[in-house]
């Protein structure tokens, strides 16, 4: 990691998609990254892998996320630390929650402007090759 210093809310980056705003509050002090991720998605993304270690507290509501085959219920506290290359998928099951997300290795900003930048209506394929382009495995 390369750059100590302060990072103030005002100074992130947003980028939205159709359920989810993920403000983008540290992305260049090496391979460490931090991320705010707000979301209402009943859904989720499709089970998936990604390059990156990823620890996920959960600051307000409650998540259910996918870890082994079965959803797990987290609320407000509670944390999921995932390996890179572990299979994976979050929702919201009910109201809107708040997620603190810290990546270790492969940069998730990337990943998160260019899922944002997606059309609406983007098709299945579309969202696996943009994904892929950021070494996400769908599964």
């Amino acid at each position: 990691m390369t750059g100590a210093g302060l990072v103030s809310a005002d100074e992130a980056e947003i980028v939205r998609n159709s359920m989810d705003v993920v403000r983008l509050l540290v992305t260049d002090r090496g391979d460490v990254q931090v991320s705010e991720y707000v979301s209402s998605d009943r859904v989720g993304p499709p089970a998936h892998t990604h390059r990156w270690h990823e620890i996920e507290y959960v600051v307000e509501g409650a998540v259910e996320f996918l870890l082994d085959g079965e959803w797990r219920r987290l609320e407000a506290g509670g944390v999921q630390v995932l390996p890179a290359g572990a299979t994976h998928s979050v929702r919201v099951p009910d109201g809107e929650a708040r997620v603190l997300i810290v990546t270790v290795g492969a940069p998730f900003d990337g990943f998160a402007r260019d899922l944002a930048a997606l059309p609406a209506d983007a098709t299945g394929p579309e969202v696996v090759a943009m994904a892929a382009r950021h070494g996400v495995e769908v599964v």
